[in-house]
């Protein structure tokens, strides 16, 4: 179960990211969740509640990964949707 509210949580923060933090023509406020990745991911690191196995290195980095994909895809399609608006 706990497994399955992580991957639920998880999908749910990368589509906030792309639709709704990233689609913005302010850049800063789509970073907020890439950034809090990166330190989540290092906390659990640090607080020995994530090992350092590979497995877990790579869904960590894997997280971190997809993060920094959506708030692409999100701020590219703030900018398409203003060149479509534009004429």
């Amino acid at each position: 179960m706990q497994i399955a509210l992580i991957l639920l949580g998880s999908i749910i923060a990368l589509l906030m990211e792309k639709y709704i933090f990233a689609n913005n023509k302010r850049a800063w406020l789509g970073a907020i969740i890439p950034i809090s990745s990166i330190i989540l991911v290092t906390w659990l690191l640090v607080s020995a509640r994530m090992t350092w196995g590979l497995a877990d290195l790579i869904i960590g980095a894997l997280f971190v990964f997809f993060n920094f994909i959506f708030w692409s895809q999100g701020n590219s399609l703030y900018h398409r949707r203003r060149v479509r608006n534009s004429y």
